[in-house]
């Protein structure tokens, strides 16, 4: 008979993903349980040969489930793993925090995402840093970057889009469970996820901790970074595709032509590519094709004319290549294009 506890920390679980054993991961486990966790996953990501009888050891202490990889598959399979495991052998929990194993959240600052979990039982949480103080440059100017272009591309302002202590409620599990992503982009995705289906997390200040200048992480700077900026990638990769139909449809007329109008008017049939991808696949909107339409032709209408009016202007005052023009052009009015979709034309109607 699954138990119902919901109202405390003892119907919520943490689950820690490991690479390597950690000596901070035992004393962290001890506080959790002391702190009123009802349970602490640890999945042991392929860790080698002469780390499994310190994972067994702690896997033995009442409240601790162990969930081992026989081979290292990235921190987004572990948390997969660790979130069915949990699904499975923890019915009548209200929620799951997942945390670091590399000293990074302190185990007050986990407590406190557990709190947010109980007040907001419907919303996500993050446990966001203020990155003051002694912070690798690294990760300083790597968070700096990423916060910009998710703003950008989701309209959200989110404080630390990379941390790892992050409050889920049960509901909200399974559907991230079936995101892709193996590595460290999976926990972009996640929140790519939330906000692009009007699930804002909640955000919680936790302390910024770094040990021995983050020595410890296994994010590599660049192929990581590339598998992160690529999930941010596809957000705007629908305003790509009609880029590119537009641009050649657009060569290829004025090379026959030589007239920028008419070659600017055929090649706006890129238009309907944008329209049709953005509502379906990029912002998933629910909002009816008569009213997004409508305003999507009044802003492509409003963008072709910004469009022609520069290229215009800068061929025949200036005596700028019409092309390379019109692809500086596009590419700026496609980002004003892609922010104004996003909040006019196809506005996210769910509640939060």
């Amino acid at each position: 008979m699954a138990m119902d506890f919901t109202s405390s920390r003892q119907g919520i679980a943490v689950l820690i993903p490991a690479r390597r054993w950690e000596p901070t991961l035992a004393p962290l486990v001890d506080a959790l349980l002391e702190a009123g966790f009802g349970a602490i996953l640890l999945v042991d990501d392929g860790s080698p040969a002469e780390d499994k009888a310190a994972f067994d050891a702690l896997s033995h202490r009442d409240g601790v489930l162990l969930v081992r990889h026989a081979v290292n598959l990235g921190k987004g399979r572990a948390l997969k793993t660790g979130i069915n495991a949990f699904l499975n052998s923890y019915p009548g929990f209200s929620g799951l925090v997942t945390a670091d194993a590399d000293g990074q959240h302190a185990a007050s600052d986990i407590a406190r995402i557990g709190d947010a979990l109980l007040a907001h039982p419907r919303r996500a949480v993050l446990g966001c840093r203020s990155f003051s103080g002694a912070v690798p440059l690294r990760s300083r100017l790597g968070n700096s970057l990423t916060r910009l272009i998710f703003r950008i591309v989701s309209g959200e302002k989110v404080s630390d889009t990379q941390t790892g202590l992050r409050g889920f409620p049960v509901p909200l599990l399974p559907q991230l469970v079936t995101l892709t992503g193996e590595r460290y982009e999976y926990e972009m995705t996640v929140l790519a996820h939330l906000c692009r289906s009007g699930q804002a997390p909640v955000e919680v200040p936790i302390e910024t901790i770094y040990i021995d200048n983050n020595r410890s992480s296994h994010f590599n700077p660049v192929r990581d970074s590339m598998r992160i900026y690529f999930v941010l990638l596809r957000f705007y990769a629908s305003s790509l595709i009609a880029a590119g139909i537009d641009f050649a449809v657009f060569s290829l007329l004025f090379w026959m032509t030589r007239g920028i109008l008419i070659s600017l008017i055929v090649g706006r049939v890129s238009s309907v590519a944008n329209y049709l991808l953005n509502r379906r696949y990029v912002f998933n909107s629910s909002v009816s094709v008569r009213s997004s339409l409508g305003r999507y032709c009044l802003l492509a209408l409003a963008i072709a004319a910004v469009s022609y009016g520069t290229m215009r202007g800068a061929s025949q005052m200036l005596h700028w290549n019409v092309l390379v023009t019109k692809a500086t052009v596009d590419t700026l009015l496609s980002l004003a294009s892609f922010s104004i979709q996003r909040t006019l034309v196809f506005p996210n109607t769910e509640e939060r």
